[in-house]
């Protein structure tokens, strides 16, 4: 059967369906694992057409039908429990008492059906660890929500008036306050992006190599011969410059487009019990819903090439199933500090001086990019020699040689760390800048980790655990006395017995 409405919780007897959509949306969901067996069929359609009909007549209901028939679901006052497949069976349960967060997403065959998938996580790491209801109606799944996040029938901070019933349903609920939302503006940050720049590059790549393969590069069709006599004909200068500004060009759009189909309607909400909640997306809607207790920290991320436009990156830092909740897309600096005041009450420590690691930190930045622009050089030297490449290629090697210094230069800056009073401030040796801020409360232990060259230079690298974000910070490149200050400082009951008098 289907779910009644008004929401209501089952009893240990009563199970239901999911949508019978989700015969359509299984099918476009397992797409990516199907490629291989469309292929397959289309193949073996040319000459065997009968063997094709009967493996289609099996495979289309058992990935459709099927999964719908054997899937049930109930919602109790304990449990939230899930029953699927027909040949090995599988009971998913997430107990109420363990709900951290629950996720409601609509790719665009479920927006068109009218369905949103909910995902209930239960606090694990990995995805085993979540409770999935695949296809459910709008209204059954934004009740189900609000159920299992208690953001129904919540009140407003007024009392009301003198002899009300505080559950007549004429009583106005709170209404959820908006934090952050989306700005058109916040367009300008969309083209900075390393991830586009890389997606360009490769496809770059892959196209050069599927046109080689092909033997256009060696025979040429048409205008694509007299495109590549044209480029042999050029400066290899001038070639390389004209393919770096067309990655930078599409990487850019790609940029583009990628932002605005994840970040598109973004809103931050705050519901009156504490739930925070993040929408966005344009054509699959995303909306996670999490407890703001459950808020550790607060990660702050200046990607290099916003940085000039002072653009930045706001995530949370929490325990539970959704452990890097996002509090912001790229965004103004301004924007991020605001919103990290109102949520992590942290914008003094992600503003706060650092304390600086010293000159063996410094050094040893400096030669780790040295080293690495230097192992570019020489194997360019050794192409020259071997006459596999031009002289002129040297000037690409030295060019190597200054950006990885340049750049381990700019790590050297960024890496610091700070504690304040409420607080252990992390900023890692990276080329975006970041500051990582994990609460004291949150710090559930201390490790140390030295190589063969740190004990050389007389440092170590502290790494802070805690339940939440990455489970791990590290201070990177510390002596060992300010090692054992800051632990000690932190947690002085944990520390005293490993320190000798």
């Amino acid at each position: 059967m289907t779910r009644p409405e008004p929401f209501a919780v089952d009893g240990p007897e009563d199970w239901h369906r999911l949508s019978p959509w989700m015969m359509a949306v299984k099918p476009v969901e397992l797409l990516p694992s199907l490629v291989p067996v469309v292929i397959a069929l289309v193949f073996a359609g040319s000459g065997a057409p009968l063997f094709t009909l009967i493996a289609t007549a099996v495979i289309v209901p058992f990935v459709t039908v099927v999964p719908w028939l054997t899937t049930r679901y109930q919602v109790t006052d304990e449990h939230v429990r899930v029953r699927s497949g027909l040949v090995t069976r599988k009971v998913a349960t997430a107990r109420r008492d363990r709900i951290r967060s629950v996720d409601l997403t609509a790719s665009p065959v479920h927006r068109v059906l009218k369905l949103q998938k909910v995902k209930i996580g239960t606090g694990g790491d990995d995805e085993s660890s979540a409770v999935v209801l695949t296809a459910l109606t709008v209204d059954e799944a934004r009740a189900l929500h609000d159920n299992l996040m208690a953001t129904r029938t919540h009140r407003a901070a007024s009392s009301p008036a003198e002899g009300a019933d505080p559950d007549d349903p004429a009583v106005p609920a709170a209404e959820a306050q908006v934090l952050a939302r989306f700005q058109t503006s916040w367009l300008r940050y969309s083209p900075f992006s390393v991830a586009g720049l890389a997606l360009a590059a490769g496809a770059a790549g892959l196209a050069a190599q599927v046109a080689n393969d092909a033997g256009v590069f060696s025979e040429g069709i048409g205008f694509a011969r007299d495109a590549v006599d044209a480029v042999r004909e050029t400066a290899i200068g001038f070639v390389v410059l004209a393919a770096c500004l067309l990655v930078i060009v599409v990487g850019g759009v790609l940029s583009v487009l990628g932002y605005v189909l994840n970040y598109w309607n973004f809103r931050l909400l705050r519901h009156p019990d504490g739930t925070l909640r993040t929408e966005r997306g344009l054509l699959t809607t995303n909306a996670i819903s999490f407890d703001e207790r459950r808020i550790r920290g607060s990660h702050l991320t200046e990607p290099v090439l916003m940085r000039p436009l002072k653009g930045a990156r706001l995530q949370a830092i929490a325990t539970g199933s959704t452990k890097h909740p996002l509090l912001l897309p790229p965004a103004p600096i301004d924007e991020a500090m605001r919103v990290a005041g109102l949520v992590t009450h942290e914008r003094a420590e992600l503003t706060t001086p650092l304390v600086g690691h010293g000159t063996t930190a410094r050094l040893r930045r400096l030669n780790r990019g040295f080293l690495g622009g230097g192992a570019a050089l020489a194997v360019i030297g050794v192409a020259v020699v071997t006459r596999v490449v031009p002289v002129p290629w040297l000037v690409v090697g030295v060019a190597a040689v200054l950006a990885s210094t340049a750049l381990g230069a700019v790590r050297a800056r960024h890496l610091g760390h700070r504690l304040t009073a409420r607080s252990v401030v992390i900023a890692p040796p990276s080329v975006a800048r970041q500051r990582v801020v994990v609460d004291r409360d949150g710090v559930i232990g201390w490790a140390s980790r030295t190589s063969l060259f740190q004990r050389r230079s007389g440092v170590t690298t502290l790494i802070l655990a805690t339940a939440a974000g990455a489970e791990h910070y590290a201070l990177v490149d510390v002596d060992e006395e300010t090692a054992a200050t800051v632990a000690y400082d932190v947690s002085p009951d944990w520390i005293r017995p490993f320190l000798t008098s």
